[in-house]
Order: structure tokens, then C-alpha cells, then sequence
């Protein structure tokens, strides 16, 4: 049975849960840290290893031994933005993952990625309601539970329907240990991940902010772009009209995610997931450098980096055809900006 001993062996994705035989045998619990990680009801559990055989931190079940998940051992790399002003700038970076999402909605295909909850803890979810985009779209830089995305990506694709689901890349491992092979009518998007935070530091930071303003959050959104893209800001927008918005140097999170790692998830010290080849078909980030390789290709309104990883992810990818403005690159362009595809989050 699964028994974490040692935090640095689990980012929490899910897989041994909704795996399991016995409903109710392995629960998600939250840590003092504010970290959700598998607990077994040792009373009901009936030992049939099913959780040991789908976790993506044992090398036997790695994705790169699930059936055919062919993979590119160095990506082809491209910059690139939507031509739809509105959705560019009211996403993350530079709106790819909206173009890739619209394609799947055009073929009555299904999307999985992060969302708000009420209480402003964040899950996936799998819709094919193209009104669910706008809360798909941007990152969210907190936990986020999968244990309903798994089963019905796994229902939707058994029934013959297109996927596409954007998850981090230990996330993306797990769906795949889960599904035990690739799928013709699923692509897979992951992202490069600095590392994971703390749900529990983010619902005291949002409530922090409504005790601030006298009113509860009725809209987050971490890296809006009122500052720019390169100065990019955590904006709240509350209930009584009035927004908090800081950039990331001035913003008590960020400061804490990305200059003191102070929030972070034990695993992502040691995260097995960077580096190549990918789980994922495609990657997706922010091109961060992007001004000092092509200029043309920076209006401080974000601009996407591409990596694509299979021949089914460049297929898909370039499905897209006009709908976005896109370059190709080296790799060796794209690292200088984007540090973490393979070094770890350093402790401070």
C-alpha cells in the first residue's frame, strides 16, 4: 500500500486515490503546510497494490514505460501569441493554451485544466462548455486536486471522445500511470513548473486581502497584465467594485513564490519530472527572454513559448493556422528565460 514516508516522494496527484478498489480506502489530507497528500484507511485496505502500481514516483511505473507515449527526446521549439487581442491579454502568457482549447471545442472534444473553488482552493476539471474557458485560462500558482479529472478523462476517452488536458508535469505523469497507455483521442499539455504552493498560505493570503478591502474576492487573477506582461501583477477584484493589484515584486505571494520559495511543496526540491523527453505532448510557458532573441515578437503582452514533444502534438499544434502568430526557435533560445525545464527550486 502506498505509505509516504518521505514528502519528497509525493506531489499529491491523485493517482493512488482514484486507483483504489475499496471506496473511502485512500483519502487526500491536508498537512499542516497547507500540502494534500494520500492517507490509507489500513482497516479496509485489502493490500491489492493497485495504488503502488499507478504511482509516477515508482521507476516501474514511470510514464515512459506506459504503453506507447512516444516522445521526442529534444523538442522542436517555437514563440508564439494569439491574434485575439482580448484572449492574449487576458491570459498567462500568450493565450496558445485558449487556441488550443477553442480547436478541441470546434471538434465537440472535451478540456481539462485548473479552476477556482469558492473557497479559493483550485481543482481540475474536465468540460466541453466553451463558457468554462475563462476560468480555465491563466495559471493558478497553488495545489490542485485531480482526484475528478482522472476518472472522467479516462470515461470520455472510453467513450470516443477528443481530450485535451493541461496539468503540471508530475500531474500529467500521474494521468498517464493512471490510464496505463496514451490514447489517439488525448493530448496532453504540461507546463514548466517552478514549483507548487501551499493552499493553505493562499486561502490566508486572499483572506487577508478581503479582511483588507471589507469584501469578499470574486475574481483572481494571478499575472494580470495592467502592469505589463514582464511586470506582471496579482490583481483581486472584490464584490464591492474595488481591486487590489501589485506586481510581482511588490506582492507579499509572489515574492514569496518566486524570490524566497518560502510556500513550496517538499517534492518540488527534488522534482523528478524536469528535463527531457516530456510527459506531455506539448509544453507550454512564457517565452521570457523573448525580447533579447526576436524582438518582433515582444509587445510586453505576453508572449508563449511552444515546445512540442510528439508527433501528435505537433499535428495538433499546427492545426491551429492563422488563429496565432508563431516562430520557431532553438532551445537553446528558450533556456536562458526559463531555468526551471531543468533545475530545481533551490531551498532558502
Amino acid at each position: 500500500m502506498i505509505n509516504i514516508t518521505d514528502k519528497a516522494l509525493c506531489n499529491g496527484c491523485n493517482t493512488c486515490t482514484v486507483s483504489c478498489s475499496v471506496d473511502e480506502c485512500i483519502t487526500m489530507s491536508m498537512d499542516n503546510e497547507g500540502f494534500f497528500y494520500p492517507s490509507v484507511n489500513h482497516d479496509i485496505c485489502i493490500d491489492c497494490h493497485k495504488c503502488e502500481k499507478v504511482c509516477p514516483y515508482i521507476p516501474e511505473q514511470s510514464f515512459k514505460n506506459v504503453e506507447n507515449p512516444s516522445r521526442y527526446e529534444k523538442p522542436i521549439v517555437y514563440a508564439a501569441y494569439s491574434k485575439n487581442h482580448e484572449v492574449r491579454v487576458d491570459s498567462t502568457s500568450g493565450g496558445i493554451f485558449s487556441e488550443l482549447a477553442f480547436k478541441m471545442f470546434d471538434q465537440d472534444g472535451y478540456v481539462g485544466g485548473a479552476v477556482y473553488n469558492d473557497d479559493n482552493s483550485v481543482s481540475h476539471i474536465l468540460t466541453n462548455d466553451r463558457e468554462k474557458l475563462v476560468d480555465i485560462r491563466s495559471s493558478k500558482y497553488t495545489y490542485s486536486l485531480t482526484d475528478e479529472l482522472f476518472p472522467e478523462v479516462k470515461k470520455q476517452l472510453k467513450a470516443g471522445n477528443k481530450v485535451i488536458v493541461c496539468g503540471s508535469p508530475c500531474q500529467i505523469a500521474g494521468l498517464y500511470t493512471f490510464l496505463k497507455k496514451d490514447y489517439e483521442n488525448l493530448i496532453t499539455c504540461d507546463f514548466i513548473c517552478k514549483s507548487v504552493n501551499s493552499t493553505k498560505v493562499f486561502q490566508k493570503y486572499v483572506e487577508w486581502l478581503e479582511n483588507k478591502y471589507q469584501s469578499k474576492a470574486k475574481k483572481i487573477k494571478a499575472k494580470d497584465k495592467t502592469t505589463g506582461w514582464h511586470r506582471f501583477s496579482m490583481r483581486v477584484d472584490f464584490e464591492n467594485g474595488k481591486s487590489y493589484v501589485a506586481d510581482r515584486y511588490n506582492d507579499p505571494f509572489f515574492v514569496g513564490y518566486l524570490q524566497t520559495e518560502l510556500f513550496t511543496m517538499e517534492a518540488c526540491f527534488s522534482c523528478k519530472f524536469r528535463g527531457f523527453p516530456r510527459p506531455a505532448d506539448i509544453t507550454l510557458a512564457d517565452f521570457w527572454g523573448i525580447e533579447n532573441v526576436d524582438k518582433s515578437m515582444d509587445q510586453d503582452l505576453g508572449t508563449s513559448l511552444i515546445m512540442i514533444n510528439s508527433d501528435k502534438g505537433k499535428e495538433y499544434y499546427e492545426s491551429l493556422g492563422d488563429a496565432i502568430v508563431s516562430k520557431e526557435f532553438t532551445l537553446k533560445d528558450a533556456e536562458p528565460g526559463n531555468q526551471a525545464m531543468y533545475y530545481d527550486t533551490k531551498k532558502n
